[in-house]
């Protein structure tokens, strides 16, 4: 296996341990930018000025606010508010005030965490497809996987194209692994609601218990915290 710095979480974290390999990856990506923000990149001018353009949506707002340095974040805070401030024209036209009003209904959801996740989530999407095409054992490390959730499933299809002569190969083994583990879900819900009926209380899960949980995973990923 060709370890390096661009497949190491692939192969850290693509096992059966995890509900979602990708999620547990963009999980670790966004931990690592939450601490970046609110330690070398306070003192890195063009950081500033992302953050001053950019800001940081709620969930990653809340992300830096968990973390002990809030200094970090109030000086962050500091230069964003005084930019959006700039943006505020005392005014009474009508044309001026809707231009504001676009500004600032849309200025929590803008966010350089989010941008800079995305990037690499891409990188890793497509170097998923390419260690399919390159590697022979990659296909074993993929199918011993749940699968993904459904966000990250379509990711990996739309980038499917880096596995260049085996794409065909590495579609129709993401689909097929995806419908069996959404298959076994179904069947484990399934169970799940059974076993509220007090007729099956005393018959074993099966595994089940933590279905109710699973689809969520499945349909709307894991959050970094």
């Amino acid at each position: 296996m060709n370890y390096h710095i661009g497949n190491m979480l692939i192969y850290q974290e693509f096992n059966a341990a995890n509900e979602c390999p990708l999620c547990r990856i963009r999980n670790i990506l966004e931990k690592r930018l939450v601490d970046q923000y609110l330690n070398e990149s306070v003192m890195e001018d063009f950081q500033r000025r992302m953050v001053n353009e950019l800001g940081f949506c709620a969930h990653h707002t809340e992300m830096l606010h968990s973390r002990p340095n809030k200094l970090s974040l109030a000086l962050q805070h500091t230069t964003r508010l005084t930019t959006l401030k700039s943006k505020i024209e005392v005014t009474a036209d009508v044309k001026i005030a809707d231009k504001m009003a676009e500004i600032f209904m849309h200025s929590g959801e803008t966010c350089v965490i989010c941008e800079g996740v995305e990037v690499n989530m891409i990188r890793y999407y497509k170097t998923v497809a390419e260690m399919f095409y390159a590697e022979s054992k990659f296909k074993d490390i993929l199918l011993s996987t749940n699968g993904f959730c459904l966000e990250h499933f379509g990711a990996l299809l739309k980038y499917a194209r880096y596995a260049r002569g085996k794409k065909k190969d590495y579609i129709y083994t993401l689909t097929k692994l995806e419908r069996d583990v959404l298959n076994k879900l179904l069947e484990d819900l399934q169970w799940f609601a059974a076993k509220h009926d007090y007729r099956n209380a005393d018959k074993p899960w099966n595994g089940a218990e933590k279905a109710l949980e699973r689809s969520i995973y499945k349909l709307h990923g894991i959050e970094a915290k």
